[in-house]
């Protein structure tokens, strides 16, 4: 489904709360899980007598390449889950988990005398400090340090480019081929893997000599620094779990590619860099994990949730804590929105399958339903609950929210058509709506879909300055707007649906435990 964007001025604008406890707490162990490994090795490097050597040749091979299988699977399962939940963030992220096997695949079957190159003696390793290799055209020599530095290079541009928004457009040409891509990627890193094993095309990739290290050193430095900086701002926002576990990440790649490039082989501060190896990945998974399961749900339910197909189950149990969190704090601040978003989900999926739409469709829809009043958070609570007729100013705040909304909704990961959701589902079909005026076809379905859903809920629900219309009146009032607010084909199949209307206005769905409540106004 195709989104028709107007560039936002403040497209990747990050939103930041106040600094809170839950920051300060976040700051300690993360200080200390980034910190303390770089205490570690700095003495490990400073003091050589400390820094003893520990050879297990064929320990490290077994060891490095059940890693790279482990890898190959869980980025499989993460692009998966990433596509199924419509979530950019994670699909990117499986990208850079799949990168991680390059760096070992190539470092387990390169291992010294126990690898296919084997040949190239238990001193000849990865090209590090101090090392010389016995053959100048020793695989291993070359092969494991294009493989270490190349593999980290382009996990690092994974992860930051996973931390943009899908309306950057780097993260859109790469999502347009995002269904192909986990499987395409985990290809073309075999081929990578193969092609370091020839001497001179390694040299290419990852040159040996120390200038060509240390640029690619510092190019890799730079982007995991970017994008643990990008990932701990998105956090202090949304405080999503796989947020953070990106940061840890990030933080010990660098730190990874500091030994890799700096230290001697088979010393402890080289085990130290394939801890901090694992832990990227161990990290990357835990978070995805935790993002997806709730403290209430077994794990094993959680999992399955991500397999769901059935959108009404992705809504009742399918979305993460941090959305429902997010849910309810726009509920708490604006109590008569309590139970709304919910409602008008389920209605705009009830229409959208009545109008065809590809179970693609219905999950985003899904998706941006649930968060289409997002942007109420920076409205005042005061225009919000006004009881009456608002005043020019009041309005022109309220007519914000779906820019705001769209804001702080793209800081999620939500992919195009969600975003044209919580974007656009105030836009008018004669042209007359908000924010981008925009008319006709050029308002995605989706969000035409929600906006029946939107005012249907709103008009049937009770407000402080009226009762709430039957389900009859509210269903006349949107035949005689179709064609001037709505689109005349969506209204036709509501209608289809819904008249004779005997459902009564208590008696609409809740979900998550919440009791239907008085809704948002018409026009809010």
């Amino acid at each position: 489904m195709t989104s028709h964007s107007k560039p936002s001025p403040h497209h990747d604008l990050i939103l930041v709360p106040v600094k809170d406890a839950a920051i300060r707490r976040a700051r300690q162990p993360l200080a200390l899980g980034v910190g303390g490994p770089a205490l570690l090795l700095a003495v490990l490097l400073a003091v050589p007598v400390l820094n003893a050597r520990l050879e297990l040749l064929t320990f490290h091979m077994l060891l490095v390449l059940a890693a790279a299988a482990f890898t190959a699977v869980v980025t499989v399962w993460m692009g998966l889950v990433g596509l199924r939940q419509r979530n950019a963030e994670v699909v990117l992220l499986s990208l850079a988990f799949g990168s991680l096997g390059l760096v070992y695949g190539v470092h387990g079957l390169g291992t010294p005398e126990v690898g296919v190159m084997g040949h190239a003696g238990a001193n000849v390793h990865a090209g590090m400090a101090g090392m010389e290799p016995a053959d100048a055209a020793s695989y291993a020599f070359i092969a494991l340090p294009a493989a270490a530095q190349l593999g980290a290079l382009i996990t690092a541009a994974w992860l930051l480019l996973s931390s943009f928004p899908t309306t950057n457009g780097a993260v859109r040409a790469v999502l347009a081929l995002r269904n192909w891509l986990p499987a395409v990627w985990l290809l073309t890193l075999v081929g990578l893997g193969a092609l370091v094993f020839n001497p001179e095309v390694a040299e290419v990739l990852a040159p040996t000599a120390w200038t060509g290290r240390l640029v690619i050193l510092a190019l890799t430095i730079t982007l995991c620094v970017w994008a643990s900086a990008r990932y701990w701002l998105s956090w202090r926002y949304a405080r999503f779990p796989l947020q953070l576990a990106v940061v840890y990440a990030g933080s010990w790649l660098a730190l990874a590619q500091i030994v890799i490039v700096l230290n001697l082989a088979w010393t402890l501060s080289w085990w130290v860099y394939h801890v901090l190896l694992v832990g990227v990945g161990g990290a990357l998974l835990t978070g995805l994990i935790a993002q997806y399961r709730e403290k209430q749900v077994p794990l094993g339910t959680a999992v399955r949730g991500l397999w769901n197909n059935d959108p009404d189950a992705l809504l009742a149990a399918g979305i993460s804590a941090p959305v429902r969190a997010l849910i309810a704090e726009v509920e708490a601040h604006d109590p008569y929105t309590a139970g709304h978003a919910h409602r008008v989900t389920l209605y705009a999926l009830e229409l959208a399958r009545a109008l065809g739409c590809p179970p693609e469709a219905l999950r985003a829809v899904t998706q941006g339903g649930i968060l289409h009043d997002l942007g109420k958070l920076d409205v005042p609570t005061g225009v919000l609950n006004h009881p009456g007729r608002l005043t020019g100013a009041d309005w022109t705040l309220v007519r914000q929210h779906p820019a705001s909304g769209f804001e702080r909704a793209q800081r999620l990961g939500l992919l195009p058509e969600e975003l044209g959701v919580v974007r656009w589902h105030h836009e008018r079909w004669d042209g007359a709506g908000y924010p981008d005026g925009l008319h006709g076809e050029q308002i995605p379905l989706l969000a035409r879909i929600l906006a029946v859903a939107d005012v249907y809920d709103a008009l049937t629900s009770e407000r402080a300055y009226r009762q709430p219309w039957p389900a009859a009146r509210a269903n006349a009032y949107l035949q005689e707007e179709a064609g001037k607010a709505f689109d005349p084909r969506v209204v036709a199949a509501w209608v289809a649906l819904h008249e004779p209307e005997t459902t009564e206005p208590d008696a609409r769905p809740a979900l998550f435990g919440l009791v239907p409540a008085p809704a948002g106004a018409f026009g809010h």
